[in-house]
């Protein structure tokens, strides 16, 4: 199976990373500078209020809104009194061990959502390219998705002969398997560096600040997705792809030729034909290869997906129409969860069918698509209402939430793309069709929001592509444009005059 992985890093406005299989999206991740992300990170925090009746508190570590820790995610190092630990089974009372205006280091483990602060915990995790190391909490472990016991054995004897400090744990990541010690080991020590870093800025620092931050989406694309079966990492931007060939060079040496400067005309996803493919992300309907489609909705509570039919009746009778229609729909849905990141509680509406069978082949096919998944999903049967029931680990704020923002109109009711994120479509439309040659002049009535973002923040940009392909851009705004309106006119060379 052809892999490949490319990095769209030209827009400031948009970092996007996606990774293709036979051709096909497999993977999206996004960044936006509207958006920073910040799970991850670590700051030093202080304590604000604690709350007896929700047994937490509430950390003030220099963002918008204080984040929330629960008594489960307070190691016991930050306790008011070391010999206030109960040796017996009842819980400890945070009230009693923690106090107003005490200061913790802490990593965010879940980003901002709605009103909601950042999720926080005390136990710090680290992830290096083969292992992630966890100060605070002695256990080792093997990633459970290397399923042969005999290698998940061979690292456990690896890890076994190594020599952490007291009170440092760790997990062994997926793309350990097969790895040599002396690999394992470099890690290791690089993990445990970075570790000693941070212990001493968080001493030197004052409350309230960052102590360590994430690495770029480019960077933890690479560290995290990139394994031997990846063909080629193909990048459209001159410094990040110098700073992936560095980082290429540490974590695999031999595989630093395959990380690739992208130098073609066409913008770099248009070129390997997955814009629209990201577009049908955004949407609401996503149709299937045999004429049906799934609809995914969004509300407070959970995400509904509805599957229907549609033209899909090549097969013959009802029952196997819509048999072979919610497999497919399986798979599609499996996809679509890990292309948007959907976290939380989700209703499918599968097709009826009548046949036990079938349901439970249907289920044994769901079972076996989220396997690719990272996040963690449970999942019930189909009800005696047709509907299955998934719960899936919300890993970051989902890929809508990051290019939309509440629209202005409705107050929330719908969603309308960013003006950045509208803004950077727009330039890369000039971009693909200004490439093709032959166009003279482009003309183009935008929102007037659009229009001023594209005329004043990417000026440079749109010269650039004057320059480039000998064509003048001419961009006028529109108040009375919807957010979502808009049109660029390509003209081509002798067509005025013709007219």
């Amino acid at each position: 199976m052809s892999s490949k992985m490319l990095i769209n890093a030209v827009d400031p406005e948009e970092y996007r990373v996606a990774i293709l299989k036979d051709g096909d999206l497999d993977e999206f991740y996004i960044e936006t500078s509207t958006k920073e992300e910040t799970k991850g990170n670590i700051y030093k925090g202080v304590v604000t209020r604690i709350e007896p009746s929700l047994q937490a508190c509430f950390i003030d570590y220099g963002a918008e809104r204080n984040g929330f820790t629960p008594i489960d995610e307070i190691h016991p190092e930050y306790y008011e009194s070391q010999g206030i630990i109960s040796k017996s089974k009842t819980p400890i009372a945070i009230e009693k061990v923690l106090k107003k205006g005490r200061e913790l280091l802490v990593q965010v483990t879940k980003e901002m959502v709605g009103r909601k602060g950042a999720y926080l915990t005390t136990y710090i995790s680290l992830a290096g390219r083969y292992l992630v190391l966890t100060p605070g909490r002695t256990a080792g472990g093997i990633s459970h998705k290397i399923e042969d016991d005999e290698e998940r054995q061979r690292l456990k004897s690896v890890m076994s002969k190594l020599e952490l400090p007291e009170g440092v744990g760790y997990i062994v990541r997926t793309v350990a398997l097969g790895q040599k010690k002396r690999v394992i080991v470099r890690d290791l020590n690089n993990l445990l560096r970075m570790w000693q870093d941070i212990k001493k800025r968080a001493e030197a620092r004052p409350s309230r600040s960052i102590i360590f931050k994430e690495q770029d989406l480019g960077l933890r694309a690479v560290r995290d997705y990139f394994t031997a079966e990846v063909d080629e990492v193909l990048v459209d931007d001159r410094e990040i792809w110098s700073e992936i060939k560095d980082f290429m060079r540490i974590i695999s040496p031999r595989h630093q030729g395959r990380v690739r400067l992208y130098k073609e005309k066409k913008p770099i996803f248009s070129e390997y034909g997955i814009e629209k493919q990201i577009e049908q992300i955004y949407s609401n309907r996503v149709p299937l290869r045999s004429g049906g489609s799934i609809v995914i909705d969004s509300t407070e509570a959970l995400i509904a997906i509805d599957v229907n039919s549609g033209r899909s009746t090549k097969a013959r009778g009802l029952e196997t129409t819509s048999f072979k229609t919610n497999l497919e729909a399986a798979r599609e849905i499996a996809k679509q969860l890990r292309l948007r990141d959907i976290g939380g509680l989700i209703a499918i509406d599968f097709i009826d069918m009548k046949d036990p069978k079938h349901e439970r082949e249907l289920v044994k096919q769901v079972k076996e698509e989220v396997k690719r998944d990272r996040a963690k999903i449970n999942f019930s049967h189909i009800s005696k209402f047709g509907l299955m029931e998934l719960s899936r680990q919300r890993l970051r704020p989902s890929i809508e939430s990051k290019s939309y923002q509440i629209c202005e109109c409705c107050q929330g009711r719908g969603m309308v793309r960013s003006v950045e994120a509208t803004s950077v479509s727009f330039l890369r439309q000039i971009w693909l069709g200004a490439s093709k040659g032959n166009i003279d002049r482009v003309t183009g009535g935008l929102p007037s929001t659009v229009a001023n973002y594209l005329l004043n923040k990417k000026r440079a940009e749109l010269t650039d592509l004057e320059n480039r392909y000998g064509i003048s851009i001419d961009i006028q705004g529109n108040p009375d444009l919807p957010p979502w309106g808009g049109n660029l006119d390509f003209i081509e060379r002798g067509e005025e005059k013709e007219a």
